[in-house]
C-alpha cells in the first residue's frame, strides 16, 4: 500500500496523535474502502475558517467539526499518486481528533452516515476500536530480476511452502503470483514476477506489461542478482526499469552458497556498480543464509497499515492455477530446446470425491505436432512420467490422493492468441 499523507497545522496541537498514528488510521480506513494508493491532506483550522468553508460549500451556518472535500474523476499524472482530496478539522469542535480523522477520511472515500444504514459509523467504530497498537505495517514487495536468478526459489523459501514453480528454463514464471509473509508486527506481500526482459511476442508483451504495472504500484522492489554470474545486460535492464518505476529498491545477491568469501565480496561490489539507491544483501534462497537480515530490512520499508490478507493465507493463487503450474513444472523439467517455452497447462475440471480423493483433468498445450510427439513420448512414456511427477506434487500440496488425467493438445501460436491468453488468465 502506498498512501501519501500531508498534515497541516498539527505541530504543537495539544492532544494531537503522532504522525505515525495518523498515518495508521488513514491507511486502515483507506484499506477498508478498497483504496491502496493515493494522496490526501488533513488540515487543522480555526472555528472561523471552518465556518467560512461551511458557508461557501455546504450551505450551513457556523462552525462544525469535520469537512471532507473529495476529488473525483481526476486521473493521476505520470509518477504521481491519485489525488483523493482534503479533510478539514476544527479541534475546538472535536471531542476526539482520532475519531475526526477516521470520520473525515471515510467521508472522503464515499461513505455518508446521513444516508446509509449505519455502515459508516459501524466501520468507524471498528477502526478506532482496533487501536493503533494492533495495526501492522503492511505492503507489497515486487520481486524483480532477469530470468533464472532465483525469484521463485526465494519466494518459496521465505514462505516455507511452494507457491511458485521452479526450473532452470526462462519464462517459467508467466503470471504475477502473490505470496504472503505474516509476522506479529508486519505483513509483506511478495509479488513473484516474470523475469524482466524485452518482449518478443504477445505472451512476453503481456508479461512485461504486468511486470511494469506491479513494480510501479509496489511499496518496494527487491532486485535479485545471480552471484555466480557476471552482471549482464539483463541485470542492467532490470535495474533501469526499477529506477524508472520509482519504488524503494533493495538488492539481493543470490546463490552465495556456491561462492567463496572472496567471490561473494566481488559479487557485492559488482552489484554496487549498478548505482541503485538502497541496501545490498548477500543471500542464499536455497539454504536460507542471509534471509533474516533481508526480511527485517524489507519490513522496515513497509508503510503503516493493517494486514492485507488473513494470517493463515500464503498466496492469492487459485487452487486450479497452482495445480496447472505443478503440471507445467513437471513438463518443462523433462523437456528441452523450444518445448518448455511453448508448454501451457489448463485445468479443465477438478472434483473432490469422498474419502479424500481429488479428480483432476488437465490439458497440456503445445504449439506444434513435433512438440506434442516429444511430450507424449514413445508409447506414451513421457506424458506418463510427467503425470506421475505432477500427481505426487499435487498430492503433497493437497494432502490427499489425486487422480490426474492429462491430454496433450496442439494450440498453434497460442502465445500470440489474445483469446487463449485471456482464457489462461495471462493479462
Amino acid at each position: 500500500m502506498s498512501l501519501e499523507l500531508e498534515l497541516v497545522g498539527f505541530d504543537g496541537l495539544p492532544g494531537a496523535p503522532s504522525a505515525d498514528e495518523i498515518e495508521l488510521l488513514c491507511a486502515t480506513a483507506a484499506q477498508a474502502r478498497g483504496v491502496a494508493h493515493g494522496h490526501l491532506a488533513i488540515e487543522i483550522v480555526s472555528e472561523d475558517r471552518i465556518a467560512q468553508l461551511n458557508a461557501s460549500f455546504t450551505g450551513r451556518q457556523g462552525p462544525t467539526d469535520v469537512l471532507s472535500f473529495p476529488i473525483d474523476g481526476v486521473e493521476p499524472l505520470d509518477g504521481l499518486p491519485r489525488e483523493l482530496g482534503d479533510v478539514v478539522i476544527c479541534p475546538q469542535r472535536t471531542a476526539d481528533l482520532r475519531e475526526a480523522i477516521v470520520h473525515g477520511v471515510l467521508h472522503l472515500l464515499g461513505m455518508d452516515h446521513e444516508t446509509d444504514m449505519g455502515e459508516m459509523l459501524e466501520l468507524q467504530e471498528k477502526i478506532l476500536a482496533a487501536g493503533a497498537d494492533s495495526v501492522q505495517r503492511a505492503g507489497f514487495v515486487a520481486l524483480a530480476g532477469r530470468p533464472n536468478v532465483g525469484k521463485s526459489t526465494f519466494l518459496n523459501a521465505v514462505l516455507d511452502r511452494k507457491v511458485a514453480i521452479v526450473s532452470d528454463k526462462p519464462q517459467t514464471t508467466r503470471r504475477a503470483i502473490r505470496g504472503v509473509l505474516s509476522a506479529a508486527d508486519c505483513q509483506i506481500v511478495f509479488i513473484d514476477l516474470p523475469g524482466v526482459q524485452r518482449p518478443l511476442d504477445l505472451l512476453t508483451q503481456r508479461m512485461a506489461g504486468r511486470v511494469r504495472e506491479e513494480i510501479e504500484s509496489a511499496d518496494a522492489a527487491l532486485l535479485l542478482l545471480d552471484g555466480t554470474k557476471r552482471i549482464g545486460g539483463g541485470d542492467r535492464f532490470a535495474a533501469q526499469a526499477l529506477e524508472e518505476a520509482g519504488p524503494a529498491v533493495v538488492i539481493a545477491v543470490n546463490k552465495i552458497d556456491k561462492l567463496s568469501k572472496g567471490a561473494v565480496a566481488e559479487a557485492l561490489l559488482a552489484a554496487a556498480e549498478l548505482e541503485l539507491p538502497g541496501e545490498i544483501f548477500p543471500i542464499s534462497a536455497r539454504t536460507g543464509e542471509g534471509l533474516a537480515a533481508l526480511l527485517a530490512h524489507l519490513s522496515s520499508l513497509m508503510p503503516p497499515g493493517s494486514a492485507l490478507y488473513r494470517p493463515e493465507e500464503r498466496s492469492d493463487q487459485p487452487l486450479q492455477l497452482l495445480i496447472a503450474e505443478l503440471v507445467r513444472e513437471a513438463a518443462i523439467r523433462r523437456t528441452f530446446a523450444e518445448v518448455p517455452h511453448s508448454v501451457e497447462v489448463l485445468v479443465e475440471e477438478m472434483t473432490m470425491r469422498p474419502r479424500g480423493l481429488c479428480l483432476v483433468t488437465a490439458s497440456v498445450w503445445v504449439e506444434t505436432d513435433s512438440q506434442k510427439r516429444i511430450l507424449v513420448g514413445a508409447h506414451g512414456r513421457m506424458v506418463k512420467a510427467i503425470g506421475t511427477a505432477a500427481r505426487r506434487a499435487i498430492e503433497a500440496e493437497l494432502s490427499m490422493k489425486v487422480h490426474l488425467s492429462l491430454t496433450v493438445s496442439v494450440r498453434r501460436s497460442w502465445r500470440s492468441d489474445e483469446a487463449l491468453l485471456d482464457r489462461l488468465g495471462i493479462s
